[in-house]
Order: C-alpha cells, then sequence, then structure tokens
C-alpha cells in the first residue's frame, strides 16, 4: 500500500473535488464501520450515482493504488473504529436475546453512531459554517414536514431560546409562505432524511430562489436536496436493528439541535443571558 504522507481525512477537509468525487466521498463517510471494508467500486459507484472510473480516479488522487488500500486507511483514521467495539454492534438482535442484550444492542448502536457522527463532522468545516451561518443570519426558517418536523421544531425550540430569530410552522403551506418571503442573509435549514421530500424540497428551492443559503440535515448523500443546498450536514445510517434506524436518525438530529445550541451559547454572553432569562421565567410558570 502506498502511504500518502497526510492523513486521508485530513486532506479530505481541504481538497477541492468535483462534484461526482464529492458524493463518493460522502458516501464513503457516511456508511457504517462494518460497511466500509466490504464495498466495492461497483457498489460505490452504483450508491453514488457516478462510474468506476470516477471512483478509481479518486483513489489515485488522494495517492492510494486503489480502492482496498484507501478503504483500509480510512478505517485506520475512524476515531470511531479506534474505540472498543463489540463484536455484537453488527448483529441483529436475536430471538434469544435477553432483555439487557437488547438493551445493550440498542444503546451500544447509538453511542457508536452518535461517535461516528461527531468524527464526520470533526473533518469537515460544514459544522462551523451552519454555526457561524445561524450567527450571522438576519433571520432562520427551518422546514420539514412528517416524522423531521419533530426535529424542526426542537431545533426552533432550543435556538429560540438563544435569541435567534428563529421560525418553524408546522403547516407546509405557511413553509412555502415563509420562504417566500425570505431573503438575501437569511438562512433556511431544511430538515429530511432521504432528501426527497416533495414538500421541504419545495419549500428549500423558494427559499433558495429568493437569495437565502440555505442548509440542509441528511440522511443520505447524494439527494436532490443535497445538490441544492450550500451546507449539508449528513447523517451516518443505522446498523439495521430492525425497526430502529428511523428511530435512531431522530434522536440523533435531535442531539446535533443540541450540538448546534451549545456551540452558539458557548462564550456568548448575551445568548447566555437568553437562556437564563427565559428558564427563570418557565419556572416561575412551573411554580
Amino acid at each position: 500500500m502506498t502511504s500518502p504522507p497526510d492523513p486521508l481525512l485530513q486532506r479530505l477537509s481541504r481538497m477541492t473535488f468535483s462534484p461526482a468525487e464529492k458524493r463518493v466521498i460522502e458516501l464513503m463517510l457516511s456508511v457504517a464501520e462494518f460497511e466500509v471494508a466490504g464495498l466495492s467500486a461497483a457498489a460505490i459507484a452504483r450508491r453514488s450515482g457516478t462510474s468506476r472510473s470516477t471512483v478509481d480516479r479518486l483513489c489515485k488522487r488522494l495517492g492510494y493504488n486503489g480502492l482496498k488500500d484507501m478503504r483500509r486507511a480510512l478505517l485506520m483514521e475512524s476515531r470511531s473504529m479506534q474505540s472498543p467495539v463489540s463484536g455484537k454492534l453488527a448483529d441483529r438482535i436475536d430471538h434469544s436475546d435477553s432483555f439487557t442484550e437488547i438493551a445493550y444492542k440498542v444503546f451500544h448502536s447509538a453511542s457508536v453512531r452518535s461517535l461516528r457522527f461527531a468524527d464526520l463532522l470533526s473533518h469537515s468545516n460544514d459544522l462551523d459554517r451552519l454555526v457561524n451561518s445561524i450567527r450571522d443570519a438576519k433571520s432562520v426558517q427551518v422546514f420539514g414536514v412528517g416524522a423531521s418536523a419533530v426535529v424542526a421544531l426542537d431545533m426552533h425550540q432550543r435556538l429560540m431560546r438563544l435569541g435567534i430569530h428563529i421560525s418553524f410552522f408546522e403547516d407546509h403551506h405557511n413553509q412555502i409562505a415563509g420562504a417566500a418571503l425570505m431573503e438575501p442573509g437569511d438562512l433556511a435549514i431544511a430538515i429530511s432524511y432521504s432528501g426527497r421530500t416533495s414538500q421541504t424540497l419545495h419549500a428549500a428551492n423558494i427559499a433558495r430562489s429568493r437569495g437565502a443559503t440555505l442548509a440542509a440535515v441528511l440522511g443520505v448523500a447524494g439527494s436532490p436536496l443535497g445538490g441544492i443546498c450550500d451546507i449539508p450536514i449528513i447523517l451516518p445510517p443505522g446498523i439495521n436493528l430492525f425497526g430502529a434506524n428511523a428511530v435512531m436518525t431522530r434522536a440523533l438530529e435531535i442531539l446535533f439541535n443540541e450540538v448546534i445550541f451549545h456551540c452558539l451559547a458557548f462564550g456568548n454572553d448575551y445568548m447566555m443571558q437568553n437562556v437564563a432569562q427565559i428558564e427563570n421565567t418557565l419556572r416561575g410558570q412551573r411554580d
């Protein structure tokens, strides 16, 4: 294996790539660790909507003899792969599992997936760009429907307490109306696991046409929403625990809202005073 001088994830964060190469990279960084070792060039090309030649060229650009060497480097550098991970991680819940074993698999899946998400965020500037965009925006609007509306509402409630001028409407027509009033200097945040939800995509397109910056929280790379957004935040997938992926995704997205909250509030006396004032007011209501 050819060993490039710099770590792979460092080079990914500072090099410039074509749209097709970006889709390959996003896929490689978003799949679960146990999938990385088995991904063939053909599978990567199919899932990222590119070609095998794109995958091969990318490996060469990054200094590797081929995909096998690049996969090995990615696995070796991943923080979550370096931490102790039980072999149970990739197992489905079995009929013979005790209740405590089921609890272990669910919680272990959630914890490792969270660490993987933190790992992915640490190797790009997308989190910095999102936090700075929220801080600098004249106003923020959040779009999301269905299960994503729960996440959007939570983001609205958390950031509103900091004094951020943020809006979220549960009714889709009101989301469209809000998007139509956006201007340059505003920030739209669209939340859609598939990146293909028609209502969310509609609102996002309108916001973009009005000159607003568009961020998106996504569960898959290469989606229509991911293709038009300025700041993509892509979640790592789950590990196929039966019926758990949607729940895990919502939990991870809500934890990401908490990350944004603390990134904005840390060291900002004005925002912390806003939080304290609201908490004091609510405490009086609870009494």
